[in-house]
């Protein structure tokens, strides 16, 4: 009897081993949605922050279209953020799934430029700028990651991961320029199918000169941050489709496929379950908050600045990807721009217009640029502020420089008494500085400059 009772035992428990088992593995094998949504948010950020930007810069205009701003942004462009007021944008946003489209840069009559072309991850693919030789005037076929074919005799080829492509040109005037001379140069920026190329009777849609500093609605920036989970990869999806992923993002790829995003599908919140739709909206809350306390990586700090010196090619670095096209979205690659920012004087506290500063460059300490180096004021989420004199940048052309060639920078929010030049306007509250590098000297690029403390006076 006893021996029955330990059988009818020992056969129970394997039924309920054979019962739970599947559930088990079933919990085992079961996506963790919160982790997925988070680490897909930070490897899709950029790409979403690149659909929202198109839709709004792009103004409707065509395939190819050139839009060119006539002069400098004023606190009302808010498109992109941490805008320059150096020089002159030309931008237009091409898709290459069909054939390439040749971009023609041209000469910029002995004036700086540089025709940055990224593809839709924000990869500069492409830099043509008086740094390299023989950049202009040239044309450069934009082809996309399937395209097999032969290019005209002259023609340079670049190669894009993506089918979207945006070019975001940059000419800076001379300081004695009459407008129409950049206004010239612009308008020679064009952009043809290459099933066209060379065809005298081909006319393609003319650029478009305006004002860009206009109330475009909110930015980019804040139309992301106010997505939930099914918002966002919603977005994501769509674009993917557009935009295959590339071969190094397999990982992050397979595990966004256990939460339904996958490229070309239409995004279900309920793919990866019922009831997932918080946890998709959380991993985004939590991805919006690796996000925002994201220390990037950056040259030494000194004197309360820091910057970046590889921005540009991201590889598989989500994060700083995602943190590049949240704060400084087309930035250049490092060897024709660098972007020094301080937030901090000389003691470490926060800049505010409740203080007056002032920023002293010894002659033989000025910014190590070849181009040009300039100085730029911002709200913390850079964008440009409102002052009385409509001054938003001091550039290395226009300041007043000492006896001794050395430059002293007045930053506060009233107008200093005496000579104005070389001030530059503060908010009444918190603010940032940026000082841009273009085209940047060995101490610029690698980070040895030392740029002088803000002083609080």
């Amino acid at each position: 009897m006893a021996k029955r009772r330990v059988l009818t035992s020992l056969i129970v428990a394997a039924l309920v081993v054979a019962f739970l088992a599947p559930i088990r593995a079933t919990a085992a094998d079961a996506p963790d949605v919160r982790a997925i949504a988070r680490d897909g948010f930070v490897y899709g950020y950029p790409l979403v922050m690149m659909a929202i930007t198109k839709r709004i810069a792009s103004f409707g205009r065509a395939n190819g279209q050139f839009v060119h701003m006539q002069t400098a942004p004023t606190p009302p462009f808010r498109i992109v953020v941490a805008p320059n007021g150096d020089t002159r944008y030309s931008s237009t946003w091409m898709d290459v799934s069909a054939e390439p489209q040749v971009l023609h840069v041209p000469d910029a009559g002995g004036r700086y430029f540089v025709a940055q072309v990224m593809d839709a991850w924000t990869d500069v693919i492409a830099d043509p700028t008086p740094r390299l030789p023989n950049a202009a005037p040239a044309d450069y076929a934009i082809v996309g990651p399937a395209w097999r074919g032969v290019l005209p005799t002259g023609v340079r080829m670049v190669r894009s991961s993506t089918n979207d492509v945006w070019v975001l040109a940059r000419t800076r005037p001379r300081a004695d320029d009459d407008p129409s001379a950049i206004t010239s140069i612009q308008r020679q920026y064009t952009v043809v199918p290459l099933s066209r190329f060379g065809d005298g009777s081909y006319q393609g849609a003319p650029g478009i000169f305006g004002n860009p500093n206009v109330d475009t609605g909110p930015t980019p920036p804040s139309l992301v941050a106010g997505m939930n989970g099914a918002a966002f990869f919603t977005v994501l999806a769509t674009a993917l489709a557009q935009n295959p992923p590339r071969a190094a993002d397999g990982p992050i790829v397979a595990r966004l496929a256990q939460i339904g995003v996958a490229a070309g599908k239409p995004f279900d919140p309920s793919a990866a379950g019922s009831g997932n739709a918080a946890l998709l909206d959380q991993g985004v809350l939590d991805g919006k908050a690796q996000l925002d306390r994201y220390d990037a990586p950056s040259v030494p700090h000194a004197n309360g600045w820091r910057w970046t010196t590889n921005t540009g090619r991201f590889g598989t670095d989500y994060l700083y990807r995602a943190f590049i096209a949240q704060t400084l979205l087309a930035a250049n690659l490092p060897e024709d721009a660098v972007y020094p920012e301080t937030s901090v004087d000389a003691s470490g506290a926060p800049l505010t217009g409740a203080r007056r500063y002032a920023l002293h460059f010894d002659a033989a300490n000025l910014p190590p640029a070849n181009a040009f180096w300039s100085l730029t004021l911002y709200s913390p989420d850079h964008y440009l502020v409102p002052n009385p004199i409509d001054r938003y940048t001091l550039r290395d052309s226009a300041v007043w420089r000492n006896a001794d060639g050395s430059i002293d920078v007045t930053i506060q929010h009233d107008a200093p008494s005496g000579d104005t030049t070389n001030w530059l306007p503060a908010p009444a509250g918190p603010f940032v500085v940026t000082l841009r590098m273009y085209w940047p000297r060995p101490s610029g690029l690698d980070g040895s400059y030392r740029i002088p403390a803000v002083q609080p006076r």
